[in-house]
């Protein structure tokens, strides 16, 4: 039951923001998966991205322990915007595929998302099979606060509606859910940190109960290569308490608009 009434709250929240979309026309910035966050503008953008990381962590856990390449592509007009992003390891060993939209109304943006996790190895992936037992699916619904410049704090709260979420014994839906607050510090014009703090409010994907899944602390530092060439380049420190993890990643990231 409270699992039930807190995804009827966030959907209620997520269309009170649908609707009031006409009210505010303002450009914002918009998130989307694996902490990319293309910009909105007045005319069509796409931008295009590729970024390199020793592993994937995803909201404190590991998801693949080998390095791997993650390209994005997205397309973008006013406060509308569509993409994907993939992962895919060097080993064969993880894959995932995400599409995505979203709308953003200020420094707010709703989200809608739906990851993918394909097997590299095999021929057929079952890409079609919207049939929830079976299904290797997962629709994710993300309302996040980007912070301002005056405001440097986001949040971000995720509820999984439909998919592969499913408690194995009664077969019906965890709604397993994400809240990760956090604080972004532009120390110079070339390096920024991040502090965050991630918790799940209840048993599902994340825990077995309410729990503080992740807290960690990432770096974002421009290399100068030549005078008309930087190297975006990224560390991050997480610990997931629940499991008692400690993770290290590092990359780089390469960007064309």
């Amino acid at each position: 039951m409270i699992r039930s009434a807190f995804s009827l709250a966030f959907l209620a929240i997520s269309i009170w923001a649908g609707a009031a979309v006409d009210s505010d026309k303002d450009n914002a910035s918009t998130s989307v998966p694996a902490d990319h966050i293309p910009h909105t503008t007045d005319s069509l953008l796409v931008e295009l991205t590729a970024s390199f990381q020793s592993r994937h962590i995803w909201r404190g856990s590991l998801t693949c322990d080998a390095w791997n390449i993650q390209p994005s592509f997205n397309i973008s007009k006013n406060n509308f915007l569509v993409g994907a992003w993939a992962a895919y390891t060097v080993d064969n060993s993880y894959a995932e595929v995400d599409v995505y939209a979203s709308y953003s109304i200020g420094n707010l943006t709703f989200s809608l998302l739906d990851y993918f996790c394909p097997n590299e190895t095999i021929r057929f992936n079952r890409f079609f099979d919207l049939n929830q037992s079976t299904t290797q699916h997962t629709v994710d619904a993300t309302i996040s606060f980007d912070g301002t410049k005056q405001v440097p704090f986001s949040l971000m709260v995720s509820t999984l509606l439909w998919g592969d979420d499913l408690n194995p014994a009664t077969g019906k839906n965890y709604y397993s859910t994400y809240i990760e607050a956090g604080y972004n510090w532009s120390r110079t014009a070339t390096q920024d940190y991040q502090f965050f703090v991630g918790l799940t409010p209840y048993r599902g994907y994340y825990a077995d109960s309410f729990n503080i899944v992740g807290v960690g602390a990432g770096v974002n530092q421009k290399i100068k290569i030549t005078d008309s060439f930087s190297l975006p380049v990224f560390g991050k420190l997480i610990l997931n308490p629940y499991t008692e993890n400690l993770f290290v990643v590092f990359g780089f990231s390469l960007q064309k608009s």
